[in-house]
């Protein structure tokens, strides 16, 4: 093979007579090597990126014929090069605040990834990977019989490099210009997703398949990769949890809509011709994968969790602890050569510029806890699609709960500690924060805890067999909200011990203060109240009530200043769920807000965002009527003060301040009005179920034409709302029309909407209907009274 010296004598033809077959044939050159003679003279000596180029490109060809080939190690001249171009797009410097050296690093390693980018060195990178590759048929063939994929370890270290190289061009400077188009075809995600089965590979190519998969506008379907089972089935538990990566992005529901958050956008997406769900299509080739699900869960629920040390008060300390143990073996046992027999790309690593590549235990334990993370991730997302039910009664059988009970009381919960400790503070976080690298999968921990729970008829798992028995005995005295299906549980799949995961989430989210962590503070709350979500569960609200729940959550929000709006929400969601229905619960909340001041602070925080407090507010009109109806509304007359003895009789403040007519005209109106067709997300569709609640009530009572004139009368003297429109009732009518299509499309799950309200969909359906009616000569339809716009009128 020539030197770069040598292509320069070497390459002949003209670039008059390139141009000339370009228009002829319209190709043109696509390496540097094919640059012309008089060309490559001007490019000076010395010029690193174009060396490294002219070598890369020289040894790329010849690792076709050679990648076999037994050599030593440390005079590989492909991973020499190769190892050269990482090391110029690694900062060794230390990320500090206003570091210049930092700054000049990355602005060097900026101007070598263009370089190298731009004078073909990605398609270089490409020939390397896919050298030697075999038809996938082939290789899967051999994945089959149980075996990985066959190939040299030298060529596996070389195209770990090439993998790793592409991983840090792409999220580097060249991030915005797109992947080669190679990477995309499906011949070569194919072979990448072989590369997933090997030791030294396999972490790096499950890297540049997420960053494509992240490229890509449509979703990946998982059937276009040739015989996924049989890859599955060959990946060991770590190349199985890192895989969890690719599954995220290919199950993933945002992923298949091109708008993440409109929901009109995303309705008239899944109405369009041609669309096809392909996370539903993903799901269920994954489903039908017989031994994926139990190997997930028990990864998922595995006791081995480190670092951990006796007598430290928090993890972050465990985590210090281990780093300076590590600190101190590397200082004294230092490694001189590349680790080639155990080389693991994206783990073996060097520590500093012109070290050897060894396996840095930092990185190791970090891959471990991320594979974690991604293996609980993809459980949960496994219960959001069609298919969870049939997902969360097999996750039941395979004791999940009872596993991730075990698995909780591994995390240190312990809050507020270590103030003095500004040495495990993490950089950039203020004094009162408690992150450590474990916060990600606590976090997705509660997430699952949450989709597993949501609707499930396997709930009652997360309490241990005495608190059944508990549950049971509060159950006899429910009257009309008695659960029947208490004594079909599966005690073998139960959380063992006395306290169920329940009450162990319970027991720290009353000790985690709202200004901690606020995201770890909103799914423990979130997994709370998904577990009293769907048909409402007296039992389970006393259960939990009895725990102090109701008074600590209504408890922060009229003794604290809540500053973050998703901890108001799951506080006003969690607090609606406890007292749905519940006249016991209504007392104890009465006795709590008893002062006029803690009542007024309480008032205020739920006018504060109607967005976040709105299904309390639905959750009060539903237990009202609900009192209404059973004649058990003056039983809320008699108020029980919170150490035991009776108070006072007068009426409930709840129950008085939601049954007045002009509170509840006040909060349609600013329901209606922080809301349109065009700025409706998941977050806030609730805003118009909720009401929906209030007029469904006043159609039953035959007062609706009276609530849509008060409607009518509170907004003539304002010529414009919020939205933008001339009339409050024109925008509903739009947000009424929207529901219909929303709700009543074949695909749409409307089970929860009944469930939670007690009301038949059918009566939810007969009265949109009636709302959204064109005749305007009936004075239940919206259209009654709608006025033209003066535009309209005629003279």
């Amino acid at each position: 093979m020539c030197s770069r010296k040598r292509w320069r004598c070497a390459t002949g033809q003209s670039a008059f007579r390139i141009q000339l077959d370009m228009q002829y044939t319209g190709k043109g050159p696509s390496r540097l090597t094919e640059l012309p003679r008089h060309l490559l003279n001007n490019i000076p000596e010395g010029n690193e990126v174009v060396d490294i180029i002219f070598a890369l490109d020289r040894l790329s060809v010849q690792n076709c014929t050679e990648r076999n080939v037994n050599s030593d190690p440390n005079n590989d001249e492909a991973f020499i090069y190769l190892k050269k171009v990482l090391g110029l797009l690694i900062s060794y410097e230390p990320r500090r605040p206003n570091n210049t050296e930092v700054q000049a690093t990355d602005e060097g390693q900026d101007k070598f990834a263009r370089s190298f980018a731009n004078l073909g060195g990605i398609e270089i990178m490409i020939r390397f990977l896919m050298a030697g590759t075999v038809l996938p048929k082939l290789a899967f063939n051999r994945t089959e019989k149980k075996t990985p994929v066959c190939e040299h370890p030298r060529a596996l270290r070389i195209k770990s490099l090439v993998l790793e190289i592409l991983i840090k061009l792409n999220t580097g400077c060249v991030a915005e210009k797109a992947l080669s188009k190679e990477l995309f075809c499906d011949e070569t995600m194919n072979y990448l997703f072989t590369l997933l089965a090997t030791k030294k590979t396999f972490v790096n190519a499950c890297q540049l398949i997420e960053d494509i998969l992240q490229h890509r506008k449509d979703v990946l379907d998982l059937h276009r990769i040739t015989n996924l089972r049989a890859l599955v089935a060959c990946l060991d538990d770590s190349q199985l949890a890192n895989f969890c990566r690719i599954l995220a992005v290919a199950i993933s529901d945002l992923d298949i809509y091109e708008n993440k958050s409109s929901l009109f956008a995303q309705n008239k997406q899944k109405r369009s011709k041609g669309f096809v769900n392909l996370r539903d299509i993903n799901q269920e080739l994954l489903l039908s994968i017989p031994d994926l699900l139990p190997r997930l869960v028990q990864i998922a629920i595995s006791k081995e969790y480190t670092p951990r040390y006796r007598g430290m008060p928090s993890e972050l300390d465990c985590w210090m602890e281990w780093i300076d143990n590590q600190m101190a073996d590397e200082v004294y046992e230092p490694q001189v050569a590349d680790d080639y027999d155990d080389f693991v790309g994206g783990v073996s690593e060097p520590t500093s510029e012109g070290q050897p590549m060894i396996a840095q235990q930092a990185l190791t334990i970090t891959e471990e806890l991320v594979q974690r993370v991604e293996v609980v991730y993809v459980l949960g997302l496994f219960l959001l699609g069609k298919h969870r039910k049939k997902v969360q009664r097999k996750l039941a059988e395979l004791k999940l709960a009872s596993g991730l009970s075990d698995l909780f009381d591994q995390f240190i919960w312990k809050c507020q500690v270590g103030r003095s400790q500004t040495r495990h503070r993490l950089r950039g976080h203020n004094s009162s924060c408690e992150c450590s690298p474990e916060v990600a999968l606590k976090i997705q921990f509660l997430r699952l805890v949450h989709s597993f729970c949501d609707h499930s008829d396997y709930k009652h798992l997360l309490l241990s067999k005495s608190e059944l028995n508990e549950v049971k005995k509060i159950n006899v005295r429910a009257g009309g909200l008695t659960l029947q299906s208490l004594d079909a549980i599966n005690k073998q799949l139960m959380c063992r011990g006395s306290k169920g995961l329940l009450t162990k989430i319970v027991e720290v989210m009353k000790k985690e203060p709202t200004t901690s962590t606020f995201r770890l503070w909103f799914w423990l709350a979130r997994a709370v109240e998904s577990y009293l979500r769907g048909d409402t569960s007296y039992c389970d609200q006393i259960f939990l009530m009895r725990r102090g729940l109701l008074a600590h959550v209504a408890g922060n929000i009229v003794e604290s200043e809540i500053r973050h709006k998703e901890i108001l929400q799951s506080s006003f969601d969690l607090l609606g769920e406890l007292i749905k229905f519940n006249i016991e619960a209504f007392k104890a909340f009465d006795a709590i807000l008893a002062s006029e001041d803690k009542f007024d602070k309480f008032v205020t925080m739920v006018n504060k965002s109607l967005v976040d407090s709105n299904m309390f507010i639905r959750s009060l009109i539903l237990s009202l009527e609900n009192f209404r109806a059973e004649g058990s509304e003056k039983s809320l007359n008699f108020v029980t003060s919170l150490d035991g003895e009776r108070g006072e009789k007068r009426e409930s403040r709840l129950v008085s301040y939601i049954g007045d007519f002009s509170k509840q005209l006040e909060y349609l109106y600013k329901l209606i009005n922080i809301i349109s067709v065009q700025n409706l997300t998941q977050e806030n569709v609730s805003c118009l179920n909720t009401t929906l609640v209030f007029l469904m009530f006043a159609n039953k009572r035959n007062q609706l034409p009276k609530y849509l004139q008060a409607l009518r009368d509170e907004q003539d003297d304002a010529l414009e709302n919020v939205n933008g429109t001339s009339s409050i009732l024109q925008n509903f009518r739009d947000l009424l029309i929207f529901w219909q299509d929303h709700y009543l499309h074949k695909d749409k799950d409307c089970s929860a909407l009944e469930k939670s309200s007690r009301i038949s969909f059918a009566y939810w359906k007969t009265t949109v209907s009636m709302l959204v009616s064109e005749d305007k000569s009936l004075p239940t339809s919206v259209s009654y009274y709608i006025n033209p716009l003066p535009s309209d009128r005629t003279n």
